[in-house]
């Protein structure tokens, strides 16, 4: 006797979410990040020659639907709404190259994002070609260190141009390195939710 046996189950404890920038908005903010603006490595942990400043005010515009969408998402998901005053505190962009990676670490304040503007071609080309799990140039979010069987304590992505995560600040992650050459480009920042 067949029949249909109805399940839920939840993936992990964070609430990580993925969505995709549209062309004009990536371009935008393309053109908000320069070398030339100040360096941020001081308040970094990545290993990486290039990481200067965002002015937040300017990119603020252009990620803030994004963020209610993801405070939207999380009230739907059976979570208690959790806010709803945004504030950006800080955005920046990296430059990283071939050698250089973002170890293991977390954030400032409540939620942060990730958005890819510039993903060298050589690096998709690695990555289909590595052996093994070692996922150059890659991003990984990491719950919990434990390693039994049946847990999922980590999601790997492989980015592409336009991705966009927003994710709680105190969720650990890291980038391995790649040997390919050009650029990985990706902006970040820091997010404060109140009751205003």
């Amino acid at each position: 006797m067949n029949r249909t046996i109805k399940y839920s189950y939840a993936h992990w404890g964070p609430f990580l979410y993925k969505a995709f920038l549209e062309q004009e908005e990536i371009e935008k903010i393309n053109n908000l990040c320069s070398k030339e603006s100040k360096d941020y490595r001081d308040n970094l942990a990545g290993l990486i020659k290039h990481e200067h400043v965002i002015d937040v005010k300017e990119i603020f515009p252009i990620i803030n639907p994004y963020i209610n969408s993801y405070m939207e998402a999380y009230s739907t998901y059976g979570y208690k709404p959790i806010g709803n005053k945004v504030e950006l505190i800080s955005s920046w962009v990296n430059y990283m190259t071939k050698f250089e990676s973002n170890p293991l670490h977390t954030h400032d304040d409540d939620l942060s994002f990730v958005l890819y503007i510039k993903i060298p071609e050589g690096l998709k080309k690695e990555q289909e070609n590595t052996v093994g799990n070692t996922a150059p140039g890659a991003i990984s979010f990491m719950y919990t260190l434990g390693t039994g069987e049946y847990q999922v304590n980590k999601h790997i992505f492989m980015p592409q141009i336009g991705d966009l995560f927003i994710f709680p600040a105190s969720l650990h992650h890291s980038v391995n390195h790649f040997q390919s050459e050009g650029e990985r480009v990706s902006v970040s920042g820091n997010i404060k939710i109140t009751n205003g």
